[in-house]
């Protein structure tokens, strides 16, 4: 493996290699790896609105602009992170900036970055001659693509790979993060293709009992969540049923297809 610092190139040796460099890993093209999807991500710092609260977040689903989400996320009393995410970049940009002069918000700086979308799993490790090579994170995007987070997810693939190297079973962990990416994988494609009018019945369905589990259930064991979300207003399920058959349509007259 060769090293490169501040100019000087050396070459080291090692029985494993873990790469967790990113989407646009290295490693992981070195290794052999095919290249993981990516979507845009467009964010800008803004004065916190007077009518929000520094501790509460705040989600507009905007379909006509992006099949994810708008957000903004304070980050005090004063800053607040806006943000998006869509499919094609210029796009992205010119509605994040329609969204910003709509909520008269003016950003004082900008981030963006390329984000891993989750269309299967992507193996762990490859054996190269007599090492071997591990992916974590986004690398192996292991993100979950109905909000296209991978922080959780990304320290779970990487405990799985910390206790192959210790000479551990790592399939039990392995095996629960890929069911984990598999039932975000099957939201997504279930919210993909939403309009407006899905959004408005999506929110009018969470009754108190369906807010409960929301509050009691993290979003990072979403098959827990869904159950509990099905069981306590069975509705939900044929909304996200509808959203499956709408979105096997749309793929099958070669528009637009969710990741996966």
């Amino acid at each position: 493996m060769d090293i490169e610092s501040g100019g000087k190139r050396e070459e080291l040796h090692a029985d494993s290699v873990v790469g967790a460099d990113g989407a646009a890993s290295r490693v992981a093209r070195a290794a052999g790896w095919p290249p993981v999807d990516t979507v845009p991500l467009v964010q800008a710092i803004v004065r916190l609105p007077r009518d929000c609260r520094p501790d509460t977040t705040r989600v507009w689903f905007v379909p006509d602009d992006t099949p994810y989400f708008y957000w903004l996320i304070p980050e005090s009393a004063e800053r607040a992170a806006l943000g998006v995410i869509g499919e094609h970049g210029r796009d992205t940009k010119r509605c994040f900036e329609n969204f910003l002069e709509k909520k008269k918000l003016q950003p004082l700086e900008w981030q963006g970055a390329r984000i891993p979308v989750y269309r299967g799993w992507v193996p762990v490790r490859r054996q190269i001659g007599k090492g071997e090579v591990y992916l974590v994170g986004d690398a192996a995007a292991q993100v979950k693509v109905s909000t296209v987070g991978g922080i959780v997810t990304g320290f779970r693939g990487a405990l799985g790979v910390a206790r192959a190297l210790l000479n551990q079973s790592s399939e039990e962990e392995l095996s629960a993060l890929r069911r984990e990416l598999g039932t975000h994988w099957m939201i997504r494609r279930a919210l993909h293709h939403f309009g407006q009018k899905d959004y408005s019945q999506l929110v009018d369905l969470l009754d108190l009992s369906a807010r409960e589990s929301l509050g009691e259930i993290h979003r990072d064991e979403s098959t827990r969540l869904v159950w509990n979300l099905v069981r306590r207003q069975p509705r939900l399920l044929l909304l996200g049923l509808r959203g499956l058959l709408m979105g096997n349509r749309i793929r099958n007259r070669g528009m637009r297809s969710p990741p996966g």
